[in-house]
């Protein structure tokens, strides 16, 4: 089961980067995020060089990476949509099943068997894929101050490889096989039975 949840979740990673990458293809960024791109690289080589404290370099960082995904806000309302619909929408509608667990007979259950519901869906790819991460990142551009903004993200997407790391160390060594993503939502993966061959 291992195996076929790592293999699973590997294809779904694919899934998401190809679609990522048609994303940026369909809405490549603009002059402004390019300009704004290069003076990161800027401000890195005059720290590095030492013409800037390190006090000098976070916040003028701080506000290019603010400004970067101001600009950014339709791709990244893309990538948030896109997550939504295929890791929680498809599995609710499809018994659990994303296209990566369905090829590997597997699908997510709740723990108590009875009806999954959007929610359980909806925290456990908090945990998986960050769902979290990209909420508070496209929410905040417009309510977290550009100071805060990037300390914000930079704290909540650290805590979010910490608990990533956590769960799959869980799933790998607990005698329940289940991680934090399966505990905060009820939920399991199980293998998918097939109903003709029991019969």
């Amino acid at each position: 089961m291992r195996i076929k949840r790592t293999r699973a979740f590997i294809i779904d990673f694919i899934i998401m980067i190809l679609v990522f990458y048609a994303i940026n293809t369909i809405i490549p960024p603009n002059r402004h995020v390019k300009e704004l791109q290069a003076k990161e690289n800027e401000v890195l080589e005059a720290y590095t060089s030492r013409q800037i404290t390190f006090d000098e370099y976070f916040d003028t960082y701080s506000e290019l990476i603010y400004q970067i995904d101001a600009s950014q806000k339709l791709p990244n309302l893309c990538y948030l949509v896109f997550i939504i619909l295929y890791f929680i929408l498809l599995p609710f509608l499809w018994k659990g099943r994303t296209i990566g667990s369905f090829l590997n007979g597997i699908q997510i259950e709740r723990f108590d068997k009875g009806y999954l519901y959007l929610h359980q869906l909806f925290m456990r790819y908090m945990v998986v894929i960050g769902l979290g991460y990209l909420i508070i990142r496209h929410i905040g551009i417009f309510f977290i101050p550009s100071k805060y903004y990037f300390l914000v993200i930079s704290i909540v997407g650290i805590l979010q490889i910490v608990v990533a790391i956590f769960s799959a160390n869980m799933i790998m060594f607990s005698k329940e096989k289940r991680g934090i993503q399966d505990l905060i939502s009820n939920t399991e993966m199980t293998k998918i039975i097939n109903v003709k061959k029991t019969k």
